[in-house]
């Protein structure tokens, strides 16, 4: 018979100095995981320590799993119109690149402070349009559309603002699981925007069709 193995040495225990380091470090990465957790990642209400701390989880624990720290698809939301999501929007309609449209807000990377900014603008416009205050719209309308105009080389589109409202957690009948069904959004402002003859960029308001007049036949 052979001879039984020999007995595995037991691990020496760690000392204290080691045991006190390691307690010191989970203590700091688990307050930086609440931390984390206290605020809605990812969207316009993290402070400036939050956007820091999920910088630093994403640079180490983010890129070696290969997950989305700072990336959330919840947010806080009270229920009022302008806790939706507003976007600004210019179709190209003639010249160059015609039949493409120009989505502002993704121009720029999703939590990215240009992309806050733009989302604080649509915000804004759309509050302004809701007010009765068209020509702030219009102003937007304009300097959008010219820089696009510029660089795409169209000469005519039409700029819009919608609202992304946010999909309920219960669904009524017939309403979309998709939660970026057409259904979702509703068109706050649209005008028409042209370079004239001078090259300088031209609006005309859009009106619904509860706006304008109906059409009366000329009598004989």
């Amino acid at each position: 018979m052979s001879p039984p193995p020999p007995p595995t040495p037991d691990p020496k225990p760690l000392s204290s100095n080691v045991r006190s380091i390691i307690s010191l470090a989970l203590i700091a990465y688990l307050f930086g995981v609440w931390v984390l957790l206290s605020c809605p990642l990812g969207n316009e209400y993290m402070s400036e320590l939050h956007k820091r701390i999920g910088g630093l989880y994403q640079a180490t624990l983010g890129e070696t799993l290969g997950l989305s720290v700072t990336g959330s698809p919840y947010y806080i939301h009270s229920g009022e119109p302008f806790n939706d999501d507003h976007l600004l929007e210019l179709e190209l309609t003639e010249g160059e690149g015609a039949g493409q449209t120009i989505h502002y807000n993704e121009i720029f990377a999703g939590g990215s402070q240009a992309n806050q900014r733009m989302q604080s603008l649509a915000h804004y416009v759309a509050m302004q349009v809701r007010m009765g205050e068209d020509g702030e719209a219009a102003q937007f309308a304009k300097s959008l559309a010219a820089q696009t105009f510029r660089d795409s080389g169209a000469n005519r589109g039409v700029f819009r603002v919608r609202r992304h409202t946010f999909q309920p957690m219960e669904l009524a009948a017939g309403q979309s699981e998709d939660p970026n069904d057409p259904g979702y959004f509703e068109q706050v402002y649209s005008a028409d925007v042209w370079l004239d003859r001078d090259g300088k960029v031209q609006v005309l308001k859009r009106d619904s069709l509860e706006h304008v007049a109906p059409a009366v036949e000329s009598q004989p």
